[in-house]
């Protein structure tokens, strides 16, 4: 599961969004599309391998943001979890 834990500037959800990844590749929820949830995707099936829960920090500004595509602007600290159901 990956949980918005804050933001700074303008960014596609708030804190407190949610995402589940399951094991098979399949989602339910957004915290906002895009190349940055799509790496985010890969570092939850990460915590589903092995367990070990990971926050991590997304920038979307600056150049290399703006080549990426993210037009948002701000920043967000985020939450990867294992969530066994």
């Amino acid at each position: 599961m990956i949980t918005i834990l804050g933001t700074k500037g303008s960014t596609p959800r708030k804190a407190g969004a949610k995402m589940i990844v399951y094991e098979t590749g399949l989602i339910q929820g957004t915290i906002g599309g895009g190349c940055a949830e799509a790496n985010l995707m890969q570092h939850a099936r990460e915590v589903i391998r092995d367990g070990i829960y990971q926050i991590r920090h997304v920038d979307m500004t600056g150049k290399a943001a703006e080549e990426e595509g993210m037009v948002c602007g701000g920043v967000m600290q985020v939450l990867i979890e294992r969530d066994d159901f």
